[in-house]
């Protein structure tokens, strides 16, 4: 990684974030809203009738969990009647507004689904960069600012759609910015996800050798 990256990164860690002051803005960094920079729709606020082959539903739990496999479906029918209006396409991003709120997911595949009310869909316009907003999602300026428009005495927690639009941002302005920031940032993502995966193998490496070892299974000397 070069300098000048790093020191892209480092700017997460600047005041202006911290004191949530526009004034104290860097050069080439502006304040938005959500609504500024996309379009926001919900989904179905109505429960459909699930099938056990169909078309995928998403919910809040998809979202959070990661998990676009494990999936409800409804019939072509029904989603061709949700989806008539507005759909969920490739480039656009869910985020979760009831429960966990605020969680992100940038759909990077081909996709034909419908979704539920606990979704909002955000559909970035041409000048911002979705893979941005969704890494900037996971900021804790983001974090707050969705925490400051949600419902405050509501259980679950929940944010409505009109309070989505207000959400805040500092953001570059250039989209050139923006794309090479999520780019070293989805990298470092990679990374940990590798990480991770050895860490999960080495821990069951050990657990045999426990058994092996403390068991007298497997001798040293």
């Amino acid at each position: 990684m070069v300098n000048g990256e790093l020191s892209i990164m480092n700017e997460k860690n600047n005041s202006q974030f911290t004191t949530h002051n526009s004034s104290l803005l860097k050069k080439g960094w502006v304040e938005k809203s959500l609504g500024d920079i996309a379009e926001i729709r919900d989904g179905t606020h109505q429960t459909p009738k699930y099938v056990k082959q169909g078309i995928p539903f998403y919910s809040v739990e998809n979202v959070t969990a990661d998990d676009f496999i494990n999936v409800k479906m409804i019939s072509p029918e029904e989603h061709t009647f949700l989806t008539k209006n507005w759909k969920i396409e490739r480039g656009d991003i869910l985020m979760t507004r009831i429960g966990s709120i605020g969680v992100c997911k940038h759909i990077d595949w081909d996709i034909n689904a419908s979704f539920y009310v606990s979704l909002a869909l955000l559909k970035i316009k041409k000048d911002y960069s979705a893979k941005f907003i969704t890494q900037y999602s996971q900021y804790k300026y983001f974090k707050e600012n969705i925490i400051l428009n949600s419902l405050q005495f509501a259980y679950p927690q929940k944010i409505n759609l009109g309070e989505i639009h207000k959400v805040k941002l500092i953001i570059p302005e250039s989209l050139e910015e923006q794309t090479r920031i999520a780019q070293i940032l989805s990298d470092m993502d990679s990374e940990i996800e590798k990480l991770e995966t050895q860490l999960s193998k080495y821990k069951m490496i050990k657990t045999g050798m426990m058994q092996e070892l403390l068991t007298g299974e497997k001798r040293l000397i």
